[in-house]
């Protein structure tokens, strides 16, 4: 990673709730809202933003770990902010804190880490699980 990344550094994605993000299961929608797995969607989005710009051309973030408390619907209509946050990092990790808001209720808060590898060893890493 480049020197310029710096815990503090954020990133915000912007989105509008669809139809097409609400909950289904067995072809039946459960909730008007965003679904918890496109939440997770947009947190990993907002994340890998605070990466982007910092990574060196040979290497790649690939995510490790992510979690999220949905603690108030977003309804479909309703434009959601995920703001992400650098909380620590090291040589090889990036740990950011979000939060997903709706004006200023907030929908959910959650903890995404990227580990930061040579794309060689990503590759690598793939290539290994594919033959399993």
């Amino acid at each position: 990673m480049k020197s310029s990344i710096q815990v503090g550094d954020t990133s915000t994605v912007a989105f509008l709730v669809t139809s097409e993000m609400q909950p289904e299961f067995h072809g039946k929608t459960i909730h008007p809202c965003c679904s918890t797995w496109d939440m997770v969607h947009q947190f990993e989005i907002a994340a890998r933003k605070t990466l982007e710009p910092h990574l060196l051309d040979d290497e790649q973030g690939i995510g490790s770990f992510i979690s999220i408390d949905h603690c108030s619907p977003a309804p479909v209509g309703k434009t959601v902010s995920v703001q992400a946050t650098i909380a620590s990092l090291d040589n090889s990790s990036v740990i950011c804190e979000l939060t997903a808001t709706i004006g200023e209720v907030v929908c959910a808060t959650g903890k995404q880490i990227q580990r930061v590898l040579p794309c060689s060893v990503i590759h690598s890493l793939i290539e290994k699980a594919t033959l399993h």
